[in-house]
């Protein structure tokens, strides 16, 4: 089923001195869904940004909204070096997919960085869209619901059961991966922090 993920950055407030000499930061965020990746606009000097975005908009496959989380990075603009990381969020799509749920999320998240901790709150606002399959042979995994439980609930009846393979999440983690040892402690902690995203 595809669809349509919209989300607004509104604001944030509490973020950490990056710039010594005015005492401020120069915020900006990246939202990356999938293999698109768009910004806001530079908030000069200020830890309290206030962003008020147009709505971003993702085209997305229900596959997509299932299996990758939304990564909403924030940064602080550096002119003449690479931009600072200032935290990051993943948020997970999968509790606005039913079909009689709620289609929208929004609020204050903790911004967190693997090296230094929470590092402030950012307000957004999230919604989905999903429209009728453009197909009718093929239907929409949305809505299934999945359980991580040592019995099914009385209500439900189990028509599959589906386990890890311990061999596939240990190839998978990038605590084993060769590129750990070329790249840098806070890009491991991220790569590892959505893994268990991804795997929860």
């Amino acid at each position: 089923m595809p669809g349509k993920l919209k989300v607004r950055v509104v604001s944030g407030r509490n973020l950490p001195v990056m710039d010594r000499s005015s005492e401020r930061a120069d915020a900006f965020v990246e939202l990356k869904f999938a293999n698109v990746t768009l910004k806001t606009d530079v908030y000069r000097k200020s830890l309290n940004p206030q962003w008020n975005s147009e709505w971003f908009k993702f085209e997305v496959d229900d596959e997509e909204l299932q299996d990758e989380p939304l990564q909403i990075r924030i940064m602080d603009y550096d002119t003449y070096s690479a931009h600072d990381s200032i935290g990051k969020l993943y948020i997970d799509l999968n509790p606005l997919l039913w079909k009689d749920g709620v289609t929208g999320i929004s609020g204050w998240f903790p911004i967190y960085d693997t090296m230094h901790g929470i590092r402030g709150e950012i307000n957004v606002v999230i919604r989905v869209e999903l429209f009728t399959d453009a197909n009718k042979y093929r239907e929409s995994s949305c809505g299934v619901k999945f359980f991580r439980s040592s019995c099914v609930p009385h209500v439900y009846t189990a028509a599959a059961v589906y386990g890890f393979v311990e061999e596939l999440v240990v190839n998978d983690d990038p605590e084993y991966q060769w590129i750990d040892k070329i790249r840098t402690p806070r890009s491991s902690n991220e790569a590892r922090q959505r893994l268990f995203s991804q795997l929860s």
